[in-house]
């Protein structure tokens, strides 16, 4: 960048000040007696630039503002890395009002400007010539002081290092540290509230498991209640319809029993009397009988008892065969009465009887009245008379039951199983709930472990980020101490060229610390010297060799083009001698710093200077 023209109206010192048609290459001098606004034009030229001055903080710019006046305002035109000219106005008043507007000079007539406002014309004027204010500050501008080395954390040290990126990597990654680290410290603090709140639910692993078994058994034992009940209702029904068929086949085999005994006899008697009459017809018996049948019997012949005892004897069958009918009818009769006895007689198990008793009815119960918390109860039971209950069964499979004993005897094993049926679903009914209770407990408790180990993931993610993140850092701090050594080794490289040229050969190298702390060689010597071992002027020199070689190096890196640069009495501490062989110097250091602006109260009469400016206290504007 290279300055060609500056107004300003109203800026610290003056009223008015105009410098028109500057030198693009060559040295412009400005002397003067103190206070006498040689540093304003410095100061002009910052404020032109950026806003901002060097000698004022942010809150106090209003005092860039001449003394009795209400604004200020100042114009700069310029070339920039590409070589095309623009023009830059800046106003500020005492109200804090501040505005600024960037051109390019040959459109400024009808044309639109290329950034309006402050914020914009900083970020135009950056891409144009590639530094802001501090850069600026640290390189081409020497403000009014002594010269020292820079300071090793300087930004713009670092910028022109090459380091600033890697420590934003730097800084982003102790960030993310940081912030995983806090996302572990607030998650361990999750988890073990966690820990707590499960604790707090006490799950036992085992109490669904048995509470449900309950369940299951309770619900076992009511359908084989329910069985029993309709199993012994269907052979106490088939028992009863039994009974009166029973009777009746009994009867019927008793009637033929009798009536196959009489033939029976009937059938002897006849034979006998038929063998009698034939074969001894004059036994005495035999003429009583055969005279009684011819009396009784029409058409009497012997052979008519033959008949007779075919007749009985086929009747005599015929009621065997009858009685048999009835004895299997009978018989099978005894299965009923058998099913119903065993029915009541497998009672015995799933009715426990706990405890015997003169009466058939229901006496207690076992039910489960303790807290859901404990241990699941026994299987409902009910107490039963086992006696009574053997009793009507040995009468039923002997058929000596009748129907009024069976009913009622059945209906009361009925009514014991239905009653234990409806507490044993009472009972269900207090596991339905304490199961669902549990279970939900149980599925609190599985929530908060899945959000439990979800943390614990989270924690072993964050543990790994900040393993990567440290990992990470140590290969930025390794790159930044590389960049480092290496700028190092250019700053010295650039400095040896210089200093030879400020110091007439006396030292001509510098070892530079990893803190830019500087030694020389002094050629003399032939060793390295710390600066409090050379004079004050000498370190003057030594450290504005080191400055330009700062801007030198700036310029490498981001501006790639002429630059001007502005030394504010920076041989205000040289002899004759140091400062006439110094400003000889300058103009051949570099080939990139064409524009050297140099203020001194004086400077010696056979200096030549491309524009000589002189300043007067009493004067207020040039």
């Amino acid at each position: 960048m290279i300055i060609h023209r500056i107004v300003a109206k109203n800026v610290l010192k003056y009223s008015s000040l105009k410098l028109e048609n500057l030198p693009e290459n060559g040295l412009i001098g400005i002397t003067g007696p103190n206070e006498s606004g040689k540093s304003t034009i410095g100061e002009t030229v910052c404020f032109a630039l950026f806003g901002r001055s060097f000698s004022l903080g942010d809150d106090d710019l209003e005092k860039i503002i001449l003394w009795g006046e209400t604004h200020c305002s100042v114009e700069l035109d310029f070339t920039a890395s590409d070589h095309k000219r623009y023009h830059l106005e800046r106003f500020l008043d005492d109200a804090g009002n501040h505005s600024a507007m960037l051109s390019i000079l040959e459109e400024i007539t009808g044309g639109e400007p290329l950034a309006r406002g402050v914020e914009a014309v900083a970020d135009k004027l950056y891409d144009l010539i590639g530094y802001e204010f501090d850069e600026f500050i640290e390189s081409f501008y020497l403000a009014q002081r002594e010269i020292t080395t820079p300071h090793p954390h300087s930004y713009v040290v670092k910028t022109m290092a090459g380091v600033v990126t890697l420590e934003y990597c730097a800084a982003a990654n102790q960030e993310d540290i940081a912030e995983a680290e806090g996302v572990i410290e607030e998650t361990d603090r999750e988890i073990s509230d966690l820990n707590e709140q499960i604790d707090d639910v006490g799950i036992d692993p085992g109490y669904l498991h048995l509470l449900e078994d309950e369940r299951a058994q309770l619900n076992r034992q009511i359908g084989d209640h329910n069985h029993h009940v309709e199993t012994l209702d269907d052979a106490s029904n088939a028992y009863q319809d039994a009974l009166p068929v029973r009777k009746a086949a009994l009867g019927g085999r008793g009637r033929a029993a009798f009536f196959r005994f009489i033939l029976l006899i009937l059938t002897l008697v006849t034979a006998g009397l038929w063998g009698l009459l034939v074969r001894m017809p004059e036994h005495k018996f035999a003429m009583k009988a055969s005279d009684w049948l011819a009396g009784h019997v029409p058409q009497w012949q012997v052979e008519m008892l033959l008949i007779a005892v075919a007749v009985f004897a086929v009747l005599f069958i015929i009621f065997w065969i009858r009685r048999g009918v009835f004895n299997r009818r009978a018989a099978s009769l005894e299965a009923v009465a058998q099913t119903l006895a065993a029915e009541l007689d497998g009672l015995e198990n799933p009715v426990e009887a706990v405890q015997e008793s003169d009466s058939p009815e229901v006496v207690d119960e076992t039910e489960n009245t303790g807290d859901m918390d404990d241990e699941p109860q026994s299987i409902v039971t009910v107490v039963v008379d086992k006696a009574a209950r053997e009793r009507l069964s040995q009468r039923v499979a002997g058929f000596m039951a009748d129907a009024p004993e069976v009913r009622d005897g059945v209906g009361n094993e009925q009514n014991l199983l239905r009653y234990a049926i409806d507490k044993a679903q009472e009972r269900v009914g207090e596991l339905d709930e304490a199961i669902r209770q549990e279970q939900a407990r149980i599925d609190k408790a599985d929530g908060l472990i899945t959000i439990r180990d979800s943390l614990k993931n989270k924690v072993a993610e964050q543990a790994q980020q900040v393993a990567t993140c440290e990992l990470a850092a140590e290969l930025i701090q390794g790159a930044i101490r590389e960049v480092s050594n290496k700028f190092n080794v250019k700053l010295k490289s650039l400095v040896s060229n210089m200093l030879p040229l400020f110091t007439e050969h006396r030292y001509e190298h510098l070892q530079i610390a990893d803190d830019l702390s500087v030694r020389a060689f002094s050629s003399e010597k032939r060793d390295f010297m710390d600066l409090d071992e050379i004079s004050s002027g000498t370190q003057r020199q030594i450290m504005l060799a080191v400055r330009l070689a700062l801007s030198q190096e700036l310029i490498k890196r981001t501006v790639d083009a002429e630059q001007f640069l502005f030394l504010d009495e920076p041989f205000a501490f040289f002899d004759q001698r140091r400062t006439r062989s110094s400003l000889t110097v300058l103009p051949t250091l570099s080939e990139e710093l064409t524009q050297i602006w140099i203020i001194g109260q004086e400077f010696p009469d056979d200096v030549h200077f491309d524009l000589h400016i002189e300043c007067d206290r009493e004067m207020n504007s040039i």
